[in-house]
């Protein structure tokens, strides 16, 4: 029995030094830790005039037309241009989503002094073109904790599946329409 105090004692010394040091009152709800948002006043999304839709390939260049629904691949090695264009119903349903929308900015709620930010980058998925040929990178994340200018609540992912959805099956689009 002699033999095991000093084990026990060894225990319960290694149990006690890492009990949980922080300063009293530092427990944050959950609620806290995550980034709200808030909305961004300038920026009209009726004044946007096209989407250029940022894939991994670097070099392609997807550009949408609000207006026309063209959509105009470009290979930027090559130069070469195919132009496609969207349906009545999806250009009707990406202009209706736009022009319901708003411009969102996260903020987290956490007071900077004590916020640990991983540097984790999270490329945009796509960048608004304005009238005046502006462009505007949406879903772009720098770091853990706050998010760039996106589309306000699920607007976000019902683009991003929209333009997921335009990317994977625009192959399958003519502008001439009388030969589909």
């Amino acid at each position: 029995m002699n033999k095991w105090i000093p084990v026990i004692a060894g225990g319960l010394f290694v149990l006690v030094s890492f009990q949980n040091c922080s300063p009293e009152g530092s427990s944050q709800n959950k609620d806290t830790l995550y980034p709200t948002q808030s909305k961004v006043e300038d920026p009209d999304l009726k004044k946007a005039t096209g989407i250029e839709i940022l894939t991994l390939d670097d070099s392609v260049e997807l550009t949408l037309d609000l207006a026309s629904g063209d959509l105009v691949q470009r290979n930027k090695v090559t130069g070469q241009s195919v132009t496609r264009c969207l349906s009545a119903s999806m250009l009707g349903t990406l202009n209706d989503l736009m022009h319901a929308s708003s411009l969102c900015e996260s903020k987290s709620s956490v007071d900077d002094s004590d916020k640990v930010c991983a540097q984790v980058y999270m490329p945009a998925y796509a960048a608004i073109i304005w009238s005046n040929g502006a462009q505007q990178n949406i879903g772009e994340s720098l770091n853990s904790c706050e998010k760039g200018l996106d589309l306000c609540g699920q607007d976000s992912a019902i683009l991003r599946g929209l333009l997921r959805d335009i990317v994977a099956r625009s192959s399958e689009w003519s502008c001439d329409f009388e030969t589909l």
